[in-house]
Order: structure tokens, then C-alpha cells, then sequence
């Protein structure tokens, strides 16, 4: 069937998990105020970074990787410092990947969550991913904060590829006080990358990306698992401070390549299962939605069984994720330097 519908974006909860509460005494989310929107000057495509026809239209957009691109205004980055800060404290391990990251970060700053969820920062994502996106509909991948490591030896996070499709890293702070930790990306594909990791390999200097962010407040927006990615290592002690917005496609035809079993490690599993729950139940709703009002007269079975099965496809697997009895497993490829 054509694609003539696009899905309805997923409305955020209406109540806040046990536990949690907002931040008291902060600044309105003030999009007048708090945003200074410029669009990047040039991006990359997925065919740029090399992948193929084939693998490209398994994705919902073409698009790979932007130039850098500013969303928030100096009295912006000075709010969304403060609530790093005023959150910091509930900042937890990331693993072997990454020492020090903040999630669930909406459920506890409404200043952050409206502006993770702001419709004129969704048409901003949209016009530089060319297809219309949405805030992500698990709220845990909205608003999430990557801190420093204590460990000067350590990247502030290694080569890896994002459990979401669509996003975008910000400087919250001054990178331009920073000696090393630039965020970086390998000019290549996933598969290159793991061989370079299972060949035990560095990645090639000259294939390494580190674009300049003029300030705090700047972004590089990503298709996030497709394109490998870094935080370097700091060579002097800095609060370097990120965060990451993602998003979802309203398009229905591409599959859904957000991964359970990596945040499975990190997140409070009472709110990780149900948005999990939630996420995979919203999908389903768009495509069934979709054969609802497209399904054509035919006495052809097969085809209406396999619009049936892709309809409940995501809830399937949401079902089997949620059924694993395992702690999860984080995928990444290291630091791939000698």
C-alpha cells in the first residue's frame, strides 16, 4: 500500500513516575526567548558516508550528518546550564561506554521538557531531515545529559552508534574552553567501523570529523545509528556538559531502529518497560491506522495477512523484548586507537 498517512505524533504523559518531581523556581520555557534558530550550511548523506541504495531505503531519510546548526539563545544555554547543574545529582553510570549520563531528565525540569517537545524546534529537525519528525516517544531519549569523566583516560564516549534514529548532540557547554573531548564522527559506515574494531585497528585519523562548535548552544544533528561517533578524550579537566534531543519519524513505512537491549542496562526498568510498551504500541496504532483506511477490495489473503502481521509487527516485539528475562547488553565499538 502507498504511504498517504503520516502517524500522529504520541502525546506525553499525563502523570510523573513515582519518585519524581519537577524542579522548583524555574525560569517558563519561553521559545521567543530562550531559542536563536540557524540552519546548518551544508550536511552529509548516508550515500556520502558510503552506505548503499539498499541500505539507504531501509532508513526514513537519505540524510546522515549536518554541519553545525544553532538552536538556543545565550539566555537559552544559561537556563539549560543551570538545570544540568541543578540535576547533576541524579546523573548515573553508563557502563564501559560512557562514565557519566543523565536520563529521564523531562520528568524532572518542565523547562526542559518543553523545550525537548517544542513544535518550532520539531519543524527546525524537520526542515534539516527533510521528512516531518517528531519529539521521540520514549520520553527517556528526550533531554539526556552526557557529563565529563573523572578518568582523563577515559573518551567521555567511545565509538559508538546512537540506540535511536533520529538526533541531535548540543554543547551545552563552552567547548571553546574545552582542551580535547570534540565530538567527532568517522567519515564511513557501521560496517567499516567493526571491521576496523574486529580488526583491531585505529580509525583512520584522516576519516575522523571534528567540527567546530562556535559556543554552547550549537548543535550537529545525526540519523544517529547510522553514523559512527564519539566524545573524545579530554586532555585537561573540564565540565564539558551535552545533550542529546531525539526524535521519530511520522513517516510509516521504515522500521523502528531504536535498540532495548543498550538502554535496558541504564534506565529505571518502571519507566523503560512501559514507554517501551507505550512506543511500540504508537507504531503499531499508525500502521494499523494506515491499512484501516487504505486496505483495498481484494480476495488476495497473503497480501492482507502480511498487512496484518506488519501492522502488529512492533508490538511483537516489544512483547518478546519486555519477555527476556536478561539485564541487556550494550553494543558499541570502542575507542579504535592505539
Amino acid at each position: 500500500m502507498k504511504e498517504k498517512l503520516l502517524n500522529t505524533p504520541i502525546s506525553f504523559p499525563n502523570t510523573l513516575p513515582e519518585g519524581y518531581y519537577y524542579l522548583e523556581d524555574e525560569p517558563a520555557y519561553d521559545s521567543n526567548i530562550h531559542l536563536e534558530l540557524e540552519l546548518p550550511k551544508k550536511s552529509f548523506s548516508l550515500s556520502d558516508l558510503g552506505y548503499t541504495k539498499d541500505e539507504i531505503e531501509k532508513c526514513p531519510t537519505s540524510f546522515g550528518v549536518s554541519g553545525i546548526a544553532r538552536l538556543l539563545s545565550d539566555e537559552g544555554v544559561r537556563v539549560l546550564m543551570q538545570t544540568a547543574q541543578s540535576l547533576r545529582k541524579f546523573s548515573s553510570s553508563g557502563g564501559e561506554r560512557i562514565q557519566y549520563l543523565l536520563r529521564g531528565c523531562v520528568y524532572r525540569s518542565r523547562f526542559l521538557r518543553d523545550l525537548c517537545l517544542c513544535p518550532k524546534v520539531s519543524e527546525f529537525l524537520s526542515e534539516i531531515y527533510g521528512i516531518p519528525v517528531a519529539p521521540h516517544s520514549v520520553p527517556l531519549h528526550l533531554g539526556h545529559f552526557n557529563f565529563a569523566p573523572d578518568d582523563l583516560s577515559r573518551a567521555v564516549d567511545k565509538w559508538h552508534t546512537d540506540t535511536i534514529g533520529l538526533d541531535y548532540v548540543m554543547m551545552v557547554s563552552d567547548p571553546n574552553k574545552q582542551i580535547g573531548g570534540q565530538f567527532q564522527y568517522f567519515l564511513g559506515t557501521k560496517k567499516e567501523a567493526q571491521e576496523i574494531k574486529d580488526s583491531n585497528q585505529s580509525m583512520p585519523e584522516d576519516r575522523i570529523i571534528s567540527p567546530h562548535f562556535p559556543g554552547p548552544g550549537y548543535i550537529i544533528v545525526l540519523q544517529g545509528n547510522m553514523v559512527v561517533h564519539r566524545g573524545a578524550k579530554l586532555k585537561e579537566p573540564y565540565d564539558r556538559v551535552t545533550m542529546v534531543n531525539a526524535y521519530v519519524p511520522l513517516g510509516l513505512d521504515s522500521s523502528d531502529p531504536s535498540r532495548f537491549s543498550d538502554v535496558k542496562t541504564v534506565d529505571p526498568h518502571q519507566l523503560l518497560f512501559p514507554e517501551w510498551a507505550r512506543h511500540k504500541a504508537w507504531l503499531s496504532r499508525g500502521k494499523l491506522n494506515r491499512l484501516i483506511e487504505e486496505l483495498p477490495f481484494t480476495d488476495d489473503k497473503d497480501l492482507i495477512i502480511s498487512e496484518l502481521k506488519n501492522a502488529i509487527s512492533d508490538v511483537e516485539t516489544a512483547i518478546s523484548d519486555l519477555s527476556e528475562s536478561g539485564s541487556g547488553e550494550q553494543n558499541f565499538y570502542g575507542d579504535l586507537e592505539q
